[in-house]
């Protein structure tokens, strides 16, 4: 495996941990975002010093789909089931066909053959759910801005590097809710706030947009596709949560989906 591969692998590997971090910082969706983002940002500060750069269109946008990204992302995680909200995050390869068609790509086969797949397998994820219910909707937001933010990312690096990215994805996002967690902002555990800002953050934010670089963006998400995978156990092993037997053949659809869609 090259070093981009295994960037994006490990990159989605420690993201699959988020929701440890999540559940044991307290606090509600905004204040966990901006911990998160926070203290990531103090994090890779040090190594961004030199590379900071001026912000050009592309890094503001990138910034702002992945701070809509982490936000919905912890929300859906605060509010359904752990490997739920990872399923409804990989949506994204999904909805990145038509983002492809909306550019100008060609129309093809697979991609009539992934899309409804992908549709029909989230119905069926959905189906145990009386309602729409804010936990379900969140995900299915984190999931839309996330194939955004692969688009983006893949036009950032070809202008600028890993640090600088991170650098604005991180430090805009935590200067927009500065003020809100200074006036509403509450955490149970600052430990657990550190942690959060490091492990599943900082150091992955590099990894994936170092990868980004020299992964084809159809096949970056296929690559990160491990995160749903980890959640899932991180999701049975430490917090005993299960999937009902529909809601994993709905997964394995969406999952069918998106590798008949970016198959080479």
């Amino acid at each position: 495996m090259r070093y981009g591969e295994a960037a994006i692998v490990l990159s989605a590997v420690l993201m699959g941990t988020v929701s440890v971090f999540v559940r044991n910082v307290g606090g509600d969706t905004l204040s966990v975002t901006f911990l998160r983002l926070f203290f990531g940002f103090l994090a890779v500060l040090p190594f961004c010093l030199r590379d900071v750069g001026r912000p050009d269109r592309t890094l503001l946008e990138l910034a702002v789909f992945n701070f809509l990204t982490v936000a919905s992302y912890i929300a859906a995680i605060q509010s359904t089931e752990v490997a739920m909200a990872a399923l409804l995050l990989y949506m994204a390869p999904v909805y990145v066909i038509p983002l492809s068609v909306l550019m100008g790509e060609r129309v093809e086969v697979k991609t009539l053959l992934a899309l409804p797949l992908g549709l029909i397998g989230l119905y069926l994820m959905l189906t145990p759910y009386a309602e729409l219910t804010f936990g379900i909707i969140f995900g299915i937001v984190s999931g839309l801005s996330y194939a955004i933010v692969f688009v983006l990312s893949k036009e950032a690096r070809k202008k600028h590097s890993p640090w600088r990215i991170t650098f604005y994805n991180l430090g805009l996002g935590s200067a927009a809710l500065l003020p809100y967690f200074l006036m509403f902002g509450r955490v149970g555990s600052w430990l657990w706030a550190i942690g959060l800002g490091v492990v599943p953050t900082a150091v992955p934010f590099v990894l994936f947009s170092y990868g980004m670089k020299y992964v084809k963006v159809q096949r970056a998400p296929i690559l990160a596709l491990i995160e749903p995978l980890c959640a899932g156990l991180v999701g049975y092993f430490y917090f005993g949560e299960t999937l009902t037997l529909t809601q994993l053949i709905g997964g394995a659809m969406i999952l069918a989906g998106v590798l008949i869609a970016w198959r080479e």
